[in-house]
């Protein structure tokens, strides 16, 4: 029942039929475990070519489209969604150097990223510096010919066992003070702090860092593009990040409601299968529209994308929409299991509840994304 907008996106299904299982089975062994990164499910998908998928081929990635990749991410969440993340945060902490760093730096940072030898992180979000990214409190003073770093970043995906990160912070020098610019930090700078975040609630073996920067020291050669332009490489980055959540949610709402109609289908009650309750039909409907929805607007986004045409405002959309239906799906899956989706012995459906409703959080909450929205459309 998936409907492709493009003939490019069969293939792509057709391979994660084939890896797809295998994931499913290797994030079932990882989420009883306590959280640490999933190492062994990052270098296999990285040697299938899935963490550099869209990057560009001359550096060492596959120079998929935005299409292709937000299929890919949809079928990797299909099966199991923090592998999703595991594929789709080398695409985020990356894409702000292929489009504004120098040769250079392209050339150091990207073919180790794209080929999983190295892990990237996109490091944006600070204690008092989530929704409102603006507000940086982390700041690079200069001293010669290198920055000096002070700061705290937290909730950054990756960021605990990151080869290197790209770091947004305010530089102190003249009259760039208070403009927020990208650095990029080695993983293993002195004075360069990381920890991982435990207890999460879902998509726990793709991890979640805080990272502390105490008089880290780096050349002022690791400015990535002009300072004072990093907030506008921010937001362009989650532009595209945004397509990639709702492809992923896209992918977890399809998955609770595939599961909710072979159980539907297979539960007897009152001497039939609860299918045929008139409840679990109006269930099985509203999830199947809403994916249809999600689907149809990420797979447009991402066109846009692709066509070099604005799409933040489709991209905000679909996020939106998808994340909220993805919650909406596995509420409704959980209903319909009952005792046996609550209980993580009997199905995926308890593992896919927690795992999916992060994603009405990161790249923006839903609360931004109607602002985001609102803006374009108030705009005069």
């Amino acid at each position: 029942m998936v409907y492709n907008v493009s003939d490019a996106q069969q293939p792509v299904r057709d391979m994660m039929k084939e890896i797809g299982p295998k994931l499913e089975e290797m994030g079932r062994v990882h989420d009883r475990q306590p959280d640490a990164f999933a190492h062994d499910i990052f270098q296999f998908i990285a040697g299938k070519g899935l963490v550099g998928y869209t990057m560009p081929k001359e550096l060492g990635g596959g120079g998929r489209t935005g299409l292709e990749y937000a299929t890919l991410i949809e079928e990797i969440a299909y099966y199991d969604a923090p592998s999703s993340l595991l594929a789709a945060v080398s695409q985020l902490a990356c894409d702000p150097i292929i489009h504004h760093a120098n040769d250079e730096q392209k050339k150091k940072y990207i073919p180790p990223s794209a080929s999983g030898k190295w892990i990237p992180a996109f490091a944006l979000t600070e204690p008092n510096a989530g929704s409102d990214a603006a507000n940086q409190s982390t700041v690079a003073t200069v001293d010669g010919d290198h920055f000096v770093i002070n700061g705290e970043k937290i909730f950054i995906m990756h960021g605990d066992v990151c080869d290197f990160a790209v770091v947004f912070c305010k530089i102190q020098e003249g009259d760039s003070r208070d403009k927020v610019s990208a650095i990029l930090v080695p993983g293993d700078a002195p004075g360069f702090k990381k920890a991982t975040l435990m207890q999460k609630m879902g998509m726990k073996y793709a991890t979640t860092g805080r990272l502390w920067f105490s008089n880290v020291r780096v050349p002022k050669s690791n400015l990535m593009g002009e300072v004072g332009k990093g907030f506008k490489y921010a937001m362009q980055t989650l532009d595209g990040a945004r397509i990639g959540i709702a492809a992923q949610s896209t992918g977890m709402a399809r998955r609770a409601l595939d599961e909710s109609i072979k159980y539907a289908k297979t539960r007897q009650a009152f001497g039939a299968p609860i299918a045929k309750l008139q409840a679990i039909q109006w269930m099985i409907a509203d999830m199947a529209t809403k994916v249809a929805a999600a689907s149809l607007m990420t797979y447009k986004a991402a066109q846009l994308q692709d066509a070099g045409t604005k799409f933040g405002l489709e991209a905000a959309q679909a996020k939106l929409f998808a994340s909220e239906a993805a919650n909406f799906c596995c509420d409704r899956a959980m209903q319909i299991h009952g005792g046996y989706g609550y209980i993580g012995e009997f199905s995926m459906i308890e593992k896919l509840y927690r795992d999916q409703r992060v994603s009405e959080i990161y790249e923006g909450t839903s609360e931004v994304q109607r602002l985001v929205i609102a803006a374009n459309y108030l705009r005069g």
